[in-house]
């Protein structure tokens, strides 16, 4: 196929260090040349040509912590994300099972912790509602599951079932559970007793999830949640042509992770026979602890008002055989530490595996690091750990003040989020939004980082000695995000011979501020030389541009019976 000639004249480039008025010169999907505004431009009949009419143009966006398909399934179920008390989640949840009599269960995404006193949901709430048919709503921070009376009967949940090492199953006074699960060894049992999507409802879910990130300006992301039994989804997505790079994080459990060992790689072996460029799947990823607002993230020091440090997902040791032994299998270590105590478990881990597996490029990554102990982070520099951070959750919202500075209340209250603290000691920071948890907007992710406000008012910075700089919360949102991705040397910069993978934004200066970032609008995604967006170039995206073989029927990947989830038997009238 003869290379595509384009240039992408009228913008200001990115150039590491500032915007310059300058040209793209793209040959296929790489970037060729960048000629200096007023230079002489290699202009050709066959050349194609698009004005940028004055746009900032920024390296393509690289999300180092998503969750794509969950944020596509959002759409499907009850709009609980717009609550803003318990009672308006009720009236959504009535509204959406009244207009769909036929859907057997009521499911919803996205509700805020904080609407209720003490993140404590109650299943007699929801059976007011919803009395004939078992309900499951997922918070935001997805950690936390609300249910009433039917899901919890359909999922085996009563006060006779033991608590969960790896989760927390809130109870009334009688013991009965009260219908608030935190963490998955409370509430996979809700989650696998929900009717199995289809690949065909996985593959659309994803793709819906995935466009949202593409529009936002992101052209990478690493999903950091992946099961198996969406694994058939996936594929067939790919088939159809993503809208965006994405790397899989396939979930290990304690309970599973020996005979997950070689189901993980089966189905790495499945995608690189697949041979979409677009979809890899190299990581592993574990969950070491909860997070602060459910008293589940675990903490060096015990929650305030409490003798409870919250919750390890993991054994520490167990954690650190289990990373080991995927490690050994070249798989990439992604951990989830929100907790000081949760991270040095996973420091620990990945010390584990260096240690016995010899070196090699790993490049590990430890997501969120809410609090971080001292002595840690010279080990995160030592063991070239990247810290995957959330720059849009530093910000003084409803959910720090109502629940989490009242767990920590004192001194670890003004060390949240050390985001400048890291990467003066050293820490390599990649940027992700962790949608649908908050915004897929890597503009107002910049935003907040740069000002610890969501309005962006410097003024009112929360912990203003944890701001970044935009120069920095820029790299972490591209070239050291790419690294993560093991493409540094090929996407996260515009340079030549890089991807050519940009986002043309309107209403940034070339000295943005966090108010503007907010305000911002992202114009055109391009990725490997293509602009996603067809207004902008009038010429649809098609899968074989990319490369990707026709769709075909796809191949079923055998996923062992014992991981898929099992068809609920509902309670009778």
């Amino acid at each position: 196929m003869t290379q595509t000639h384009r240039v992408v004249t009228g913008g200001r480039v990115w150039d590491g260090t500032a915007f310059a008025p300058a040209t793209l010169v793209l040959e296929g999907a790489r970037i060729a040349r960048i000629v200096p505004a007023g230079e002489p431009l290699p202009l050709s009949p066959e050349t194609r040509q698009h004005d940028a009419a004055g746009a900032a143009i920024f390296p393509g966006f690289v999300d180092a912590h998503a969750h794509p398909l969950i944020g596509g399934t959002e759409f499907a179920g009850a709009p609980v994300r717009a609550a803003g008390s318990v009672d308006e989640a009720l009236e959504i949840v009535a509204a959406f099972a009244d207009a769909h009599p036929e859907l057997p269960w009521i499911v919803g995404e996205g509700f805020d912790l904080s609407i209720a006193e003490g993140g404590l949901f109650l299943a007699s709430d929801l059976d007011r509602v919803v009395p004939d048919r078992p309900v499951a709503l997922r918070s935001s921070d997805i950690h936390t599951m609300w249910a009433n009376s039917r899901a919890l009967a359909a999922a085996g949940i009563d006060a006779a079932t033991p608590d969960p090492e790896d989760g927390v199953i809130e109870r009334d006074a009688s013991g009965a559970p009260s219908g608030t699960l935190r963490e998955w060894g409370a509430f996979m049992p809700l989650y696998r007793a929900l009717p199995r999507r289809t690949p065909e409802e996985t593959a659309e879910a994803l793709l819906r999830g995935l466009r949202v990130l593409s529009a936002e300006g992101v052209t990478t992301a690493q999903d950091a949640w992946v099961e198996l039994e969406d694994l058939d989804g996936y594929l067939l997505a790919a088939r159809r042509g993503l809208p965006l790079r994405l790397n899989l994080a396939f979930r290990a459990t304690p309970e599973g992770w020996r005979e997950q060992l070689a189901h993980f790689a089966e189905a790495r072996a499945v995608i690189e026979e697949l041979g979409v460029p677009d979809l890899t799947a190299r990581t592993v990823k574990f969950f070491a602890d909860g997070i602060i607002e459910g008293g589940t993230a675990h903490v060096s020091e015990a929650y305030h008002g409490t003798s409870c440090c919250g919750l390890p997902a993991w054994d520490p040791e167990t954690l650190a055989e289990a990373a080991a032994a995927f490690d050994r299998l070249g798989f990439q270590l992604h951990i989830h530490a929100i907790g000081d105590a949760g991270l040095t478990s996973a420091v620990d881990a990945i010390l584990r595996a260096d240690e016995e597996n010899g070196a090699r490029d790993r490049r590990p990554v430890i997501a969120h690091a809410q609090l971080v102990e001292a002595a840690d982070l010279a080990r995160l520099r030592e063991a070239e750990i990247t810290v995957a951070i959330q720059p849009y959750w530093a910000k003084l919202d409803s959910v720090v003040r109502r629940l989490t500075n009242g767990r920590l209340r004192g001194e670890r209250e003004q060390r949240q989020y050390p985001f400048e603290t890291m990467r003066r000691a050293g820490v390599r920071l990649a940027s992700s939004s962790d949608y649908p948890i908050t915004t897929p907007s890597p503009l107002h992710a910049l935003a907040v980082g740069m000002s610890r406000d969501e309005r962006g008012d410097l003024a009112a910075s929360w912990l203003p000695a944890e701001r970044l700089s935009f120069d920095d919360a820029l790299r972490a949102a591209t070239v050291d995000a790419a690294y993560t991705q093991f493409a540094d040397g090929v996407r996260g910069r515009l340079a030549a011979g890089f991807d050519a993978d940009f986002v043309l934004v309107a209403g940034v200066s070339d000295q943005p501020t966090p108010a503007e970032l907010l305000s911002a609008r992202v114009v055109a995604t391009w990725r490997g030389g293509i602009p996603e967006t067809a207004s902008q170039s009038g010429i649809p995206e098609t899968a074989s541009q990319r490369g990707i073989p026709e769709p075909t029927t796809p191949p079923v990947h055998p996923v062992p019976p014992a991981l898929l989830p099992q068809p609920a038997t509902l309670p009778q009238h």
